[in-house]
């Protein structure tokens, strides 16, 4: 697994050998581990711009069933080196 992109306590975003993989970090009472497999557009999108990796992150916090039909369950961390 290639770590693409990281923000601390927030997400990380990895290549799985298969596709893109986000695992967004989403706090709360009860924190939360949501890993979402990327579409096409969006590894395009952050490709251009990885900053762009934050926002998609702060929309799999904020809108959580949009993305539910590419949820991967239980959640996957890229393993530490």
């Amino acid at each position: 697994m290639n770590v693409i992109a990281e923000k601390s306590w927030s997400f990380v975003l990895f290549d799985d050998g298969e596709g893109w993989v986000m695992t967004v970090l989403i706090g709360g009472v009860v924190e939360v581990d949501v890993c979402v497999r990327l579409s096409n557009s969006e590894m395009e999108w952050i490709r251009a711009d990885l900053a762009r990796a934050e926002t998609l992150a702060e929309g799999v916090k904020s809108n959580r069933a949009n993305f539910a039909e590419r949820e991967i369950r239980p959640p996957v961390w890229p393993p530490k080196n």
